[in-house]
């Protein structure tokens, strides 16, 4: 959803009309893993980018029908010669979408041609080769559109349904408006990109697991680069740039910067890592990554889970959190994992229970990081370290004042200090009106570490060496030293914990 850095605006033929389409498909639209939160990033985008297409002469209809059938009803009013799309990880639902409409195009001998669009490769041959292929892509030339004058040939019908598709969405948002969560459009990214690289930047490294600091020292470049709005090749040479700019000054202050920098780097190169796991293995959104996982938290607890998300834990950092996601869709990514991490482990429940209902508070859900992160939280790749946190420790440990538990619970702002994070331990606990703990957290967390690493310690080895020649990143074992994109990747035989974002 945007123009710079959009191959298929540089490729089109100048004489041959041009119909941009964005379809809002209903069976899309109603899969577990979807919610307000994208829609309204999305429409909005969709909105101002409409503007920034016309430039161009490009009409770009929005369209509230499955992809499949319309482009079946498209065919009435146009002789379609070619289509052009870009390359899309998504979850099971679109991904069977997509291969129905290379199967009609096939058919219907119309051309299809997609274009990549991150560091993701399709039909990726070996993970040997994958880092070179990254490296390469985020190195290449960055397409700007050239404004020419094109035929417009837009039936009124089309037109009509999309600028009723406009005043539906308008109507509904009025309803259902969320202010918080974060703004949209291309341009909205880029000036974000620029704030954060000049100056945010500096304390990113230092903040990144807060979960008060981190709402203003991350990037918050997540939304626009999962929905295409910022091209990952853009943010990458912006802050090699930067990252030059920093190395002509000799101080420490712009040393520790380079080094934020650096930092930030190789999250976005995880960012593609992850996301090829879902593109090699598709089935990893409903399946355990290794079958060995799969006799262990085979029930669900509804009752329990409407308790964590209705903020109802009796545990200030997990409640405090699922506030935080509803309020503003977004939360650091050491939170994410706390939270999961409570719900798979520490409250031993079906991480596919769970995902689609998380998913839905992320505006920057990304299915291909989404699904294999969830795994590693949930310990059942088979091939990561288990880890199961204490949301108890961590919140002591990242809100040692307290602001983050007294921002999204105010209910507890009686609450003294010492308790604020086990306000059960309190004598005056029982005035708050707040509930007692779902779980003795130790307890419970020494039963799941010891199932778990039970679980993994009989994993077959051959088992383990399929899912890492497929899965695993190839880590460099040079010069540790040394600052490069081609050694963007953390060295970390155990994929550790990353912040992204």
């Amino acid at each position: 959803m945007r123009i710079h850095d959009n191959q298929i605006l540089t490729t089109l033929d100048p004489e041959v009309p041009t119909l941009g389409v964005y379809f809002f498909e209903p069976k899309i639209m109603s899969l577990p893993d979807y919610s307000d939160f994208h829609l309204q990033f999305i429409y909005e985008s969709l909105l101002l980018l409409q503007r920034s297409f016309m430039k161009l002469w490009i009409p770009l209809l929005l369209l509230p029908y499955n992809a499949l059938e319309w482009f079946k009803k498209l065919q009435e009013y146009f002789d379609i010669s070619h289509i052009y799309s870009h390359e899309e990880t998504g979850n099971w639902g679109t991904y069977q979408r997509d291969l129905r409409v290379l199967f009609y195009c096939k058919k219907s001998e119309i051309k299809i041609t997609e274009y990549g669009t991150n560091g993701v490769v399709r039909r990726l041959k070996s993970r040997d080769s994958w880092n070179k292929i990254w490296n390469e892509r985020m190195m290449q030339k960055i397409y700007y559109p050239v404004q020419i004058q094109k035929p417009v040939i837009t039936p009124l019908e089309l037109c009509n349904i999309s600028k009723n598709t406009k005043n539906k969405y308008k109507e509904y948002f009025l309803k259902n408006w969320n202010k918080n969560i974060q703004k949209w459009w291309e341009f909205t990214g880029i000036k974000i990109l620029e704030n954060f690289l000049e100056t945010k930047s500096s304390k990113y490294m230092y903040n990144i697991s807060k979960p008060f600091e981190s709402q203003s020292w991350c990037s918050r470049l997540s939304p626009y680069i999962t929905y295409g709005c910022l091209s990952l090749k853009i943010v990458i040479q912006a802050t090699e740039n930067r990252r030059t700019e920093l190395s002509k000054l000799w101080t420490d202050t712009a040393k520790n910067h380079r080094k934020s920098l650096q930092y930030f780097v190789s999250r976005l190169h995880w960012q593609s890592h992850f996301i090829q796991k879902l593109e090699d293995e598709p089935e990893m959104e409903f399946r355990n990554l290794n079958k060995d996982f799969d006799a262990i938290r085979q029930e669900i607890d509804a009752q329990l889970i409407e308790k964590v998300f209705t903020s109802r834990s009796g545990i200030p950092y997990i409640d405090a959190l699922i506030r935080q996601l509803q309020q503003t869709g977004w939360c650091n990514f050491r939170s994410r994992a706390i939270l999961v991490s409570f719900l798979c482990n520490t409250c031993m429940q079906p991480w596919q229970a769970i995902a689609p209902r998380i998913a839905q508070l992320f505006t920057d859900y990304e299915p291909g990081i989404h699904y294999p992160q969830f795994q590693m939280q949930a310990g059942t790749t088979g091939i990561n370290t288990i880890r199961i946190y204490n949301p108890v420790y961590n919140g002591k440990q990242k809100d040692p004042e307290w602001r983050f538990i007294y921002t999204f619970l105010p209910e507890l702002k009686s609450v003294p200090v010492k308790y604020i994070h086990e306000p059960h331990l309190w004598e005056g606990f029982k005035d708050l009106g707040y509930p007692e703990p779902l779980v003795d957290i130790k307890s419970a967390n020494k039963i799941a570490k010891d199932l778990l690493w039970t679980t993994k310690w009989n994993i077959l080895k051959s088992d383990k060496e399929k899912i890492v020649k497929k899965h695993a990143s190839r880590v460099f074992h040079g010069n540790r030293k040394k600052k490069s994109i081609r050694n963007a990747s953390l060295r970390s035989g155990n994929e550790n914990q990353i912040a992204l974002f």
